[in-house]
């Protein structure tokens, strides 16, 4: 029988002769499920959006992207596309080329990156999802066809494939002509139809038009070079486990990077900011982890003479300690387990009724993501606070009012 804990379950907001000991016992309670819930919620937003970022950036970011080390483009035969293919983490890959280019519509004109590939990356970068208008497809019915951002298709005012004109010019440099000898002679044009237009971010809606990887080819006058192999490999898999071993089977000559690795930067800043305000947080929950203080010595006060009693019984001050002790960890452990549960319920009712709406963007709602992980840091934090809030002052406290009840 574990009578320290025994004592300790007792004396947790029993009635007792000075109702202050309570009342501060329910703030300490109080404040570390506040604490608790509120790291649960800030966290979960957090993730929400470093979600939604990735997201909205994962269809021109594929899981897997392989670049040369040296220049920009690099020769199809010299990638062993087969022996990438066999990882048994590989879903689909596809080449791709990438260049800047001038389309033109009419009398309106914009500088745009012009993104060529093929028919499977259409599947890999769910771009049917993202289509405002017309429909994800590199075919129409004159020909090739472009899949304009939004923001091009606006800026351009080019209208959907009628199957009769093809309305958007596309001007490219050819390589390695200078502008100012060849003038004209030294970009390549082609017209298109557009398929329809789509929307992910601002940054993409006015960057890329997607075409066929021939068509692109052709313009660019790339024969079989390409510029990048873009990989999406199956749900669950380990981007930067599947991305080493990848460099490790190319060698040097070529970059193999994963989706975090090609942003690292973006997503170093959401770690960032999780991390400072977990930091934060769990700084405030220390400041109010002195509530455990107060009652603690209050309680230790009043209960001298259940203390000369149990040690009259043969007990030792080491138990007399550890009921307090454990006195503050069931203070603790109340709270935190109302303060998950709390923020845990509050993140469910964020994503069941959209209490917190955001205006001016593509999502109704603050986003927010519950991870298992995250519960149990907070859980493992919040309890080292209190046990840290318990135990440091006790062996002064006990020392004291041991002496006077002995």
């Amino acid at each position: 029988m574990n009578l320290p804990f025994l004592f300790a379950r007792r004396y947790l907001l029993a009635k007792r002769s000075q109702n202050a000991v309570n009342i501060i016992t329910l703030i300490s309670i109080g404040v570390i499920m506040v604490v608790t819930a509120a790291m649960v919620v800030v966290l979960s937003a957090v993730n929400g959006i470093s979600e939604y970022v990735d997201t909205i950036y994962s269809p021109f970011d594929q899981d897997i992207t392989v670049t040369p080390v040296e220049g920009k483009t690099f020769a199809k035969d010299s990638l062993d596309l087969k022996s990438l293919a066999a990882f048994p983490a590989v879903e689909r890959s596809s080449w791709v080329i990438e260049e800047n280019v001038l389309l033109r519509c009419g009398d309106q004109q914009a500088v745009a990156t012009l993104k060529g590939v093929e028919p499977q990356y259409l599947a890999m970068s769910e771009m049917q999802r993202y289509m405002y208008t017309g429909e994800a497809k590199l075919e129409g019915r004159t020909g090739p066809a472009a899949i304009l951002g939004l923001g091009l298709k606006v800026d351009l005012d080019a209208p959907l494939d009628d199957g009769v004109f093809q309305p958007l010019e596309i001007s490219a440099p050819i390589r390695g002509r200078k502008l100012s000898k060849y003038q004209q002679r030294a970009f390549e044009n082609t017209a298109v139809a557009v398929s329809g237009a789509y929307t992910m971010n601002m940054e993409f809606d006015v960057k890329y038009a997607v075409v066929p990887i021939d068509l692109a080819a052709d313009l660019l006058h790339y024969d079989s070079l390409v510029s990048a192999l873009e990989i999406q490999l199956k749900p669950g898999s380990d981007m930067e486990q599947v991305a080493g071993e990848m460099q490790e089977s190319l060698g040097g000559r070529f970059l193999v990077r994963s989706r975090h690795q090609k942003n690292a930067v973006m997503y170093q800043t959401n770690a960032t900011e999780k991390f400072v305000a977990f930091l934060v947080l769990a700084f405030i929950g220390l400041i109010g982890a002195f509530n455990i203080i107060a009652s603690l010595t209050m309680m230790m006060i009043e209960k001298q003479l259940d203390m000369r009693t149990i040690l009259g019984m043969g007990a030792t001050p080491r138990t007399v300690r550890h009921v307090f002790l454990n006195e503050g960890l069931l203070i603790t452990l109340t709270g935190v387990v109302i303060g998950l549960a709390l923020g845990v319920g509050i993140c469910w009712a964020q994503e069941r009724f959209q209490l917190v709406p955001l205006s001016g963007s593509l999502l109704e709602a603050y986003p927010v993501q519950v991870q298992l992980p995250d519960l149990g840091v907070i859980f493992a934090t919040v309890f080292c606070i209190g046990l840290l809030a318990s135990w440091v002052p006790l062996r002064t406290l006990s020392r004291r009012f041991l002496r006077g009840a002995s």
